[in-house]
């Protein structure tokens, strides 16, 4: 009698497919799809959390903003010009209380200041100022810096700007990560900017750890016990920078937040069926 049997080395290739295939899960995900000349206070779940009605940042220019190979490259429209004082929004998700967040946007910034920040993470509520990851943006030579604050500290020591100066009126992608560590102020964040869109995650631009921050006359944060949710803010008129923004994605994981769909550059190897006679 001749039986034919097939190699586990198939199953093993059909599971590893699958891996490679499964779409990332991101936890919110928000391209701007509203009217166009929409106010952002009301739309989707976004709520004004101060200034509400004054200089309320629109929905604009549809198809959004592009960066190549980001999922939510050129979908819907975008935030924006959001401008220096006034309304500033918010919109929770499923929050999340250890491992680490990922919170990635699309900015394009057309004059900058002093220095202020216009996005960033939150926990619990957004009227406690328990706001973490302040992505900064400030005046640098021609152009601008972006830098990252942990949480409330004030002052300029306490944020930490990067060294690449970047060009007014070019889209540039942004990723804040907070890792929860176990113990007292010793959360860090990370800052990756403009990272190559291949599912790896690089090494980080700016790294703050809670503890370590040398913040002159400030003290010690406390740790984010729930961060669930981002917002956006229009800073102060002296200090803050005109930028659009789109495409947020946050996950638990660098791909929940930049991928989508099969990993890219991803080798699928079937292998061999092996068929046994006897």
């Amino acid at each position: 009698m001749k039986k034919i049997a097939t190699s586990l080395l198939v199953i093993a290739a059909i599971a590893s497919f699958a891996v490679s295939a499964a779409s990332a899960a991101p936890i919110f995900t928000e391209d701007f799809g509203y009217a166009l000349g929409s106010g952002l206070n009301g739309q989707g779940g976004w709520a004004a959390h101060s200034g509400a009605g004054t200089n309320s940042p629109t929905i604009n220019t549809a198809g959004g903003l592009s960066y190549a190979g980001y999922p939510s490259s050129g979908v819907g429209n975008l935030l924006g010009p959001i401008a220096t004082s006034g309304e500033d929004n918010n919109h929770t998700f499923a929050g999340v209380s250890s491992g680490t967040v990922y919170a990635a946007v699309m900015v394009n910034v057309a004059s900058a200041q002093a220095g202020d920040y216009l996005f960033h993470l939150f926990d619990g509520a957004i009227t406690g100022n328990n706001f973490y990851g302040r992505v900064f943006v400030k005046a640098s030579g021609a152009g601008y810096v972006l830098g990252l604050q942990f949480k409330s500290n004030t002052g300029t020591t306490c944020t930490f700007y990067s060294s690449s100066v970047k060009s007014f009126g070019t889209t540039h992608l942004v990723v804040v990560k907070y890792t929860f560590n176990a113990g007292a102020t010793n959360d860090q964040e990370a800052l990756f900017i403009d990272p190559v869109i291949n599912c790896n995650e690089p090494s980080a631009d700016v790294t703050i750890t809670n503890s370590s921050t040398p913040c002159t006359g400030a003290t010690v944060d406390v740790d984010a016990a729930n961060l669930d949710g981002v917002a956006i803010r229009q800073g102060s008129a002296s200090n803050a920078a005109s930028a659009q923004i789109d495409g947020i994605r946050v996950g638990a994981s660098w791909s929940d937040a930049t991928c989508s769909g099969v990993t890219p550059g991803a080798k699928t190897s079937w292998g061999k069926v092996k068929v046994l006679y006897r």
